[in-house]
């Protein structure tokens, strides 16, 4: 017990290292970075090494892939991350005007795909989860609540960003149980995240900025109801449930 409180601190400090050295190293070491490639490869690289770092030293350099839910399902979550997408992609091209920088929409997407999934649902919940046995909802909403404050800058006024942190922290949530539920393979919520991001960025489908306007958020609303069913459908398949109704709830 003392040595999982003691994993979960470092892990919990070694989470908030990342984003803080990302978003305010550069200011406080002042540092200029013009070129757009080097100030990505910093960005996230304050993401990615201090985490790698930390989970092979706690479990193992050996199985690092594994204990971040990389090792395996790479085809499936392409494949079941586009399908469950298709919603957003069929219906924003039918209800949206298609932009013109797509060499730049593809490029965020999948950063924010990857890296986003790798941080908040693959170092920080998923070690917690998995590893540390964190109940789901304790140790979901820890990276839930920051995903959604990091998220509230995209609103024009107190109603929206607070709009968007609501749906930002629950699609966090979402996020984090299909990630579980299909065997804790990362690779799932990373494809659908980067379609998802793929569709909006792509089309011009609401003037409410990331919170959405109704016919958009059909879509949207889509695509997760056809994830749920299908996660639903394929855990009583196997008959089994990764996350138990008696952990879902667990405290720490």
């Amino acid at each position: 017990m003392k040595e999982n409180i003691k994993y979960s601190i470092i892990i919990i400090c070694s989470f908030c290292l990342s984003i803080f050295g990302s978003f305010e190293s550069r200011n406080l070491l002042g540092l200029s970075i013009e070129n757009e490639i080097i100030k990505n490869i910093y960005f996230y690289g304050w993401w990615v090494i201090p985490s790698i770092i930390i989970t092979g030293i706690l479990f193992s350099f050996s199985k690092i892939c594994y204990s971040l839910g990389l090792s395996q399902g790479f085809l499936k979550g392409l494949f079941w991350g586009f399908i469950f997408a298709l919603p957003m992609i069929i219906g924003y091209t039918f209800i949206g005007e298609l932009k013109e920088n797509y060499l730049h929409v593809v490029i965020k997407s999948l950063k924010a795909g990857f890296f986003e999934e790798f941080l908040f649902r693959g170092f920080l919940f998923g070690l917690l989860f998995r590893k540390l046995k964190w109940g789901f909802f304790s140790s979901a909403a820890l990276g839930a609540f920051i995903f959604g404050c990091l998220h509230i800058y995209q609103g024009n006024s107190a109603m929206q960003s607070l709009g968007i942190f609501m749906v930002t922290a629950m699609g966090a949530l979402w996020f984090a149980w299909l990630y579980i539920e299909w065997e804790s393979n990362l690779w799932l919520p990373i494809f659908l995240h980067f379609f998802m991001n793929l569709a909006w960025g792509l089309f011009s489908v609401s003037d409410s900025g990331a919170l959405g306007g109704y016919s958009s958020n059909i879509f949207r609303v889509s695509t997760i109801l056809i994830s749920v069913m299908a996660t639903l459908y394929f855990c009583k398949k196997r008959n089994r449930f990764f996350i138990p109704p008696q952990n879902f709830w667990k405290q720490i």
